[in-house]
């Protein structure tokens, strides 16, 4: 029975070896993946089937995140980004700091995102004058320097060091302030909501400061009487749609609609103050707002000058708000729709 199995491998093989070669070759170019990412131009999506809000008003406009289509860096796309106009190779160093591995790239986003969402309620309810509570502030771990050595990762939350409990990057200064350096320090942190307990050795860095070499940031939780939702996909990250996030959110806790009918697309950060951050890609959103038929185009300062550079030199018609603070925004909206 095996001798036939054999026979008869060996012949389908001699009869279809370049076919199979073929097979191989295909295969193994459309699933190597090298380390560039191929940009295109996105499209929108409707904010009011990401969040819900109990409770909350309807619309007759909408309120769109821009996203930016990334394809996977094989060969052949690569190669076809040489030829498509509007397709770009970027280079995945662009996004990694030092030398981490893709892992810690996608858990930054996934950071990111968090942060920009709790963010966006925050400021949400802060401008409709609806109460909210901030019920904790988690010191995440954001990036590690090649020059650590620890058994942290990113997106550890530390919860105490040296059995101190730690709210902020000021109270870890204090307690290495107070060791030596080539000391080890000991972290209780949460990972993946296991507790765990991991170390890592003090050092100086060039200004001569006594570091772990961690970069920290603080990831809120907001509370409020209405339960807000976000649907995302297991893929998605960043902060880029903080802004729109929080003008919907507004919009659904307030009896006036902001969009007064419009398709309304954007992006930019939200930070805790309501200051708007810039973002990258915005020749790529920019272009995905204008297929959709967007009728305003909201864009933070620090992309503005980009976004109507490629309007002009595109010939696009959209209109563009330039976007520094959530207030403004709103406040604009009122006066150009």
């Amino acid at each position: 029975m095996t001798n036939k199995i054999y026979v008869k491998t060996k012949k389908f093989i001699k009869e279809n070896y370049k076919f199979l070669i073929v097979y191989i070759i295909l295969l193994l170019l459309f699933t190597i993946r090298l380390d560039y990412e191929i940009y295109t131009p996105g499209g929108l999506s409707n904010l009011e089937k990401r969040i819900e809000v109990e409770d909350g008003y309807t619309s007759k406009g909408s309120f769109n995140l821009t996203y930016v289509s990334a394809k996977k860096g094989t060969i052949p796309f690569i190669l076809l980004s040489y030829i498509i106009p509007s397709w770009d190779l970027i280079s995945l160093d662009e996004s990694r700091i030092e030398n981490e591995d893709y892992e810690d790239i996608l858990t930054r986003g996934k950071i990111d995102l968090e942060s920009v969402n709790e963010n966006a309620i925050a400021v949400a309810f802060e401008n409709a004058g609806v109460p909210y509570e901030i019920t904790k502030n988690d010191l995440t771990v954001y990036f590690i320097f090649e020059s650590a050595k620890t058994n942290l990762k990113v997106g550890d939350i530390i919860l105490s060091v040296e059995g101190i409990e730690i709210k902020n990057a000021d109270d870890l200064t204090k307690i290495f302030d107070k060791k030596e350096v080539g000391e080890e320090v000991t972290f209780k942190i949460s990972r993946n909501g296991k507790k765990l307990e991991r170390k890592g050795i003090l050092y100086e860095d060039d200004d001569d400061r006594k570091i772990i070499g961690l970069y920290l940031t603080q990831v809120i939780n907001v509370k409020t009487d209405k339960n807000i939702d976000f649907n995302y996909s297991g893929n998605e990250s960043g902060a880029s749609g903080g802004l729109m996030s929080t003008l919907e959110i507004y919009n659904r806790i307030v009896k006036e609609d902001i969009t007064k009918g419009k398709t309304i697309a954007g992006t930019g950060t939200i930070n805790l103050d309501g200051s708007v951050g810039e973002i990258g890609g915005v020749k790529y959103k920019l272009a995905g707002a204008v297929k959709k038929k967007a009728d305003l185009f909201i864009v933070p300062t620090g992309n503005y000058e980009e976004a109507l550079k490629i309007k002009k030199e595109m010939g696009y018609k959209i209109k563009l708000l330039e976007a520094k603070t959530f207030n403004q925004v709103l406040n604009d909206l009122n006066k150009i729709l």
